[in-house]
């Protein structure tokens, strides 16, 4: 938020030099790479829930442990610009969905208990007030476990299942993260 408060500061004094419809560009480019438009924010929150239920198609379809490591690892990243997104509209989570996307590369390689308990559980996460922000923690927390789950190997019919779980709620979760983004 201070690096936010200083560049627009020194854009409103590069500004003055600058004419009026320069400076309108300006600042709508600076606000346009802090908080993704509306227009953005709407084609993210489609291309999660798309990428989610195709996800779910894989999952399926018995599709490799490669290709569903993948797609969980492509839904990890297409949920960063959203959990960026809701930040901003809910400064109240940042310490805790900060600390979850910090640690979004880590927890695929984790022990599936650790991740159950440092991450479903919030053990390694700092306390929240707000359920929104577990509802958006969970757009990363839950494909980075069926990350986890096809590196180590879905091998069986119950396992497919529990992957599938995981998305299937995740869907939930998207639903209210959507809600509460647009309320």
């Amino acid at each position: 938020m201070k690096k936010f408060i200083c560049l627009a500061a020194v854009l409103t004094l590069t500004a003055c030099n600058e004419s009026s419809e320069n400076t309108d560009t300006s600042a709508q480019n600076v606000t346009n790479k802090v908080q993704p438009s509306a227009h953005a924010s709407t084609e993210l929150f489609i291309q999660y829930k798309q990428s989610a239920q195709e996800l779910v198609t894989l999952i399926d379809q018995q599709a490799s442990n490669e290709d569903l490591e993948n797609s969980s690892k492509a839904l990890v990243a297409l949920s960063q610009p959203i959990i960026q997104a809701f930040k901003v509209k809910f400064p109240q989570c940042n310490d805790y969905l900060n600390a979850v996307s910090a640690a979004a590369d880590i927890i695929p390689s984790l022990p599936l208990t650790e991740i159950e308990s440092g991450y479903h559980a919030d053990g390694k996460l700092p306390a929240i007030t707000d359920v929104n922000c577990y509802h958006a923690k969970d757009l990363l927390v839950h494909p980075a476990t069926v990350q986890a789950m096809a590196a180590i190997g879905i091998e069986n019919d119950s396992q497919r299942q529990q992957a599938k779980d995981e998305v299937v709620e995740v869907i939930e979760h998207f639903a209210q993260v959507e809600s509460a983004y647009q309320g």
